[in-house]
């Protein structure tokens, strides 16, 4: 009996908290922030309660926020960078709309009760690593600086990039060509993936062979190269290309003035094996074929990069690289169709202990 009485006491407890549960019935505090000073809507402004610091909410990008609070008195505190700090007092006993506005006043006062660090650079590289190093004169480039400078036609060329570094200077106005320590231009080494690029131009000097959307980095190395390099006398570049994305497909491409670009990449098998294509093509001839004096001409090149690897083990990896390019240049019938062919393939296997 005993224990049958205490079952009944918990479920009539249980059953009397829950209706007490069910009786604080929640109403809605909204409205909109603004700037006091023009009264612009504020965004990213911050709403709490200053009774229960768990219960805040964020304005949207129209400044409005909203609330929901049993019966009671409340405080809210709202908080926005750049603003002071503003305490707001609201009576919930129903459902009420209460705009608020921030001011800037009193900012500076705010700024000096807050503590000033000293600023941190972090950086991947040492600022003396031209110095320490064993390689020296050595410079790298990211794809990512090259797309940041203003280039020919809105082309991005890893070679007219090289030219603006120090100690490197250009064959002429357009040209591609670059000289180091005064020596000519097939002094330099122009490697691609490891192969031997004999030929980095396009259009008689004007573009370089290395199409930016399928390059990872680019490095040359102005003093004494490494055995690894061979031998040349003035410089050695080295240019490597993407690996692919090997988590998710994704295809990427322009059209510019003189050229129109378009890249491929995706996994062949996730997280372990990956391939790029990359081509580029100029339409000089078309516009060429909407005149009469030169609508038989040719004139136009075009690229092809690609690059697959397959990840055997751990310290395994096997990569197959290829490029294809051509020139073609035509004057109607004195020089129909002349090209100059530039590719190669390589098959590459890198061991990491």
């Amino acid at each position: 009996m005993q224990t049958l009485s205490l079952k009944i006491a918990t479920s009539a407890a249980a059953i009397c908290f829950s209706t007490l549960v069910f009786a604080q019935q929640k109403y809605s505090v909204s409205g909109t922030v603004k700037d006091k000073k023009n009264g612009e809507l504020l965004l990213g402004v911050t709403v709490k309660v200053a009774e229960d610091p768990t219960i805040s909410v964020v304005a949207n990008e129209y400044g409005f926020y909203s609330l929901s609070l049993p019966k009671g008195t409340y405080n809210l505190i709202i908080s926005n960078p750049g603003f002071k700090d503003f305490q707001q007092s609201v009576t919930v006993e129903n459902d009420i709309k209460q705009d608020l506005e921030l001011s800037q006043e009193g900012r500076e006062e705010r700024d000096e009760k807050t503590t000033k660090i000293d600023e941190v650079v972090i950086s991947g590289v040492k600022k003396d690593k031209n110095l320490s190093s064993a390689q020296m004169g050595t410079e790298t480039l990211s794809i990512k600086n090259i797309e940041k400078l203003p280039v020919l036609f809105g082309e991005k060329d890893v070679m007219k990039t090289i030219q603006l570094l120090p100690g490197i200077k250009s064959n002429g106005e357009g040209s591609s060509g670059f000289s180091v320590r005064g020596g000519a231009t097939d002094q330099n080494l122009i490697l691609l993936d490891e192969a031997a690029v004999y030929n980095a131009s396009h259009l008689l000097g004007f573009f370089s062979t290395f199409n930016s959307d399928a390059l990872k980095d680019a490095s040359i190395i102005k003093g004494n190269s490494p055995a690894q390099y061979g031998g040349r006398l003035s410089s050695v570049l080295d240019v490597k290309m993407k690996d692919g994305n090997n988590k998710d497909y994704n295809v990427n491409g322009g059209i510019g003035l003189i050229s129109s670009r378009l890249s491929v990449e995706g996994p062949i098998q996730k997280e372990k094996s990956s391939f790029i294509v990359s081509g580029r093509r100029t339409y000089a001839d078309l516009f060429l074929k909407a005149t009469d004096d030169f609508k038989d001409s040719k004139l136009y090149f075009y690229d092809l990069n690609l690059k697959a690897n397959y990840q055997i083990n751990e310290n395994n990896r096997l990569y197959l690289s290829g490029y294809f390019g051509r020139d073609v240049l035509g004057l109607g019938d004195t020089f129909n169709g002349l090209g100059k062919y530039n590719g190669y393939f390589a098959l590459e296997q890198h061991y990491q202990q």
